[in-house]
């Protein structure tokens, strides 16, 4: 086993205190949040975990289902399942939950500036450019709205 090398001059590891990760029920943000929990355990990050319920009103209302009753079980189960996957880490990493409604990228830039996090970690879907182009990219939209750094971890096919 080789030993850790110092690194040079001028090429630390960046330190973000306050790390922001974005978390939706996607694959890609369980990955991301398998990489952004090591670098929490190894920097003594705060993370704040938020996922975001979009607003579900013109489907429901067709359907015939209360807008604002399926909003509240939408974010109930987000908060469920935050406090689940909060409650699931290491106990050394100092963690909060926030859920919050409307659209994904303009919530988590909010949140992100609300929070004054140091730095925000999403995973990304993989539609594609003309797909993402088509239907809207939170990754991309938190990258060009965002004035910290935004870490995007797209997982590896399969």
């Amino acid at each position: 086993m080789t030993a850790r090398r110092e690194a040079e001059p001028g090429f630390g590891w960046p330190r973000y205190p306050r790390v922001l990760v974005a978390l939706g029920e996607t694959p890609a943000a369980v990955f991301a949040l398998g990489h952004a929990v090591p670098y929490a355990l190894d920097q003594r990050s705060h993370l704040t975990l938020v996922a975001v319920v979009p607003n579900v009103r013109f489907l429901l209302a067709a359907a015939g289902v209360s807008p604002e009753v399926m909003a509240k079980q939408m974010e109930q189960a987000a908060a469920d399942r935050l406090r689940e996957i909060a409650a699931s880490l290491p106990q050394e990493i100092s963690v909060t939950t926030l859920v919050r409604r409307g659209d994904p990228a303009e919530e988590i830039l909010a949140a992100a500036r609300e929070l004054l996090v140091d730095v925000i970690c999403l995973g990304a879907r993989g539609r594609g450019r003309v797909a993402g182009a088509l239907l809207g990219s939170v990754s991309s939209a938190v990258l060009r709205g965002s004035a910290v750094p935004v870490v995007v971890w797209h997982p590896p096919p399969g």
